[in-house]
């Protein structure tokens, strides 16, 4: 009964969202590279039975059930987190961040506690749910003590200033789960999301104690913000600006307040209504809330940058293409990859920029300059220069193929 009482009690520190209950569509998300990394820890832990390749290699990896991610404010990481919850029925948990500051340190106390009280405090019907699924599926023979119900998500960008006896959050959890498993055995899986690099710096030596995987995500790079900026202009064509203008002032942005810029920068364009009828050009009022600091991007906010990709390129001339082209070409042709990486990292590339890089190969094929941009994109995937131009082509298709075929198996 004691158990009970405390379970409630430690209710009120998260809050519980079911699969029913998620509003958020693919489409809503901006997908970057890094986000593989998440999604195939999380399909590896959902499917995990006697036959998968953990289990296989059980003397060596012994899941805990942790991910660690250090990624910068201002993404979109929360709402794909729950995306993937949404799409896998699973349960959804996330910390009350108005009553946790009301007493951090009873929070800390009881941390490991309220953790492990998760899975017990509402009776949901989750098989329900799942037995349409595709985890239900492909994990019909797991015991229900096993089975991966809900995912825990711990955002330290909603706790800034939750600091006892000179440690940080992070650290009170590493030290007070230290060589434990009760995530993973409750059946659910912890993601824990980190904006200060410093802080997984100073406890690198404990944090595979506690954590399976350590996925660092840099900032986007300038192709990627101008795929947000270009995806936008195309689903709203009444709207005008310039993205190359928006690219250049948003060096460092993150993906939400991109997104963010462009609403304000409209609701700003209706206020003077007066306009509306001559035009729909909003660069000016864009570039006047970057410049003036009316808008303030989240990355100000943070000490840390986290390395992004337009800094990639500084050693290089980009101001004349074609030793820019000789120059990257001549020192990616030296490198060796075994098959099977080449393979996987065909798969990762068809997925990624598939479109982008058949153009690319057709202009080396015909022998042409490649532009910067091009230049950038094939610094991301300097393996496909290991092999003749119609090769790689005909690589990239099989990758591609086999992509679609993955995707049909997950039902997508």
């Amino acid at each position: 009964m004691k158990d009970i009482d405390k379970d409630i009690e430690f209710s009120k520190y998260y809050r519980l969202i079911t699969p029913n209950e998620i509003d958020i569509d693919r489409e809503d998300i901006f997908y970057r590279d890094k986000y593989n990394d998440i999604i195939n820890y999380l399909k590896i832990m959902l499917t995990n039975h006697e036959e998968s390749i953990v289990q296989s290699y059980d003397k060596f990896i012994q899941p805990k059930g942790a991910i660690l991610i250090n990624i910068m404010s201002g993404t979109d990481i929360d709402d794909y987190l729950k995306l993937i919850s949404k799409n896998y029925h699973l349960n959804f948990y996330e910390l009350n961040q108005k009553e946790i500051i009301k007493a951090p340190e009873e929070f800390i106390n009881n941390f490991t506690s309220i953790l492990e009280s998760l899975p017990r405090i509402k009776d949901i019907n989750i098989e329900e749910m799942n037995k349409n699924s595709e985890i239900s599926q492909q994990g019909g023979s797991k015991t229900e003590k096993n089975r991966i119900k809900g995912i825990i998500l711990i955002n330290q960008e909603n706790f800034p200033n939750i600091k006892l006896k000179e440690k940080s959050f992070l650290e009170h959890f590493i030290i007070s789960f230290n060589n434990k498993k009760e995530i993973i055995k409750n059946g659910l899986i912890l993601i824990w999301i980190n904006n200060n690099i410093k802080e997984i710096e100073m406890n690198s030596r404990s944090i595979f104690e506690v954590f399976d995987l350590f996925v660092k995500i840099p900032l986007l790079d300038k192709i990627e913000r101008e795929t947000i900026f270009r995806n936008f202009s195309e689903k709203n064509p009444k709207i005008v600006f310039d993205i190359k203008t928006l690219v250049d002032l948003t060096k460092n942005w993150e993906s939400r307040d991109l997104n963010v810029l462009i609403k304000i920068g409209i609701f700003k364009h209706y206020l003077n209504s007066e306009l509306n009828d001559i035009s729909n050009e909003i660069t000016h009022i864009l570039k006047d809330l970057i410049e003036s600091g009316e808008f303030i991007p989240s990355i100000s906010s943070n000490n840390q940058i986290n390395p992004g990709s337009d800094s990639k390129n500084q050693n290089y001339d980009t101001k004349n293409p074609e030793i820019l082209h000789k120059s990257i070409i001549s020192d990616i042709q030296n490198q060796s990859i075994s098959d099977f990486m080449l393979n996987q990292l065909y798969e990762n590339a068809a997925s990624q920029k598939y479109t982008e890089l058949l153009i690319i190969l057709d202009k080396l094929n015909k022998k042409e300059i490649l532009e910067e941009n091009d230049l950038i994109i094939l610094s991301k995937y300097p393996f496909i220069l290991n092999d003749n131009p119609q090769k790689a082509q005909i690589n990239l298709e099989k990758a591609k193929k086999k992509i679609e075929q993955i995707k049909q198996a997950f039902g997508k």
